[in-house]
């Protein structure tokens, strides 16, 4: 893991919900949830084809 993270997680719930919902805003966000962000590094791919 590379880093945990509140920093921008509301903005990207909206960026999500805009792109596969086509709303503005996050429609089941509940008062007092906390998002969090999870990067990760990957330690290994796989490629078929």
């Amino acid at each position: 893991m590379v880093e945990i993270t509140e920093d921008g997680a509301a903005e990207h719930i909206h960026k999500m919900a805009k792109k596969y919902m086509g709303v503005d805003k996050y429609p089941y966000a509940q008062p007092g949830e906390v998002r969090v962000l999870y990067k990760i590094r990957p330690e290994h791919t796989t490629v078929m084809g």
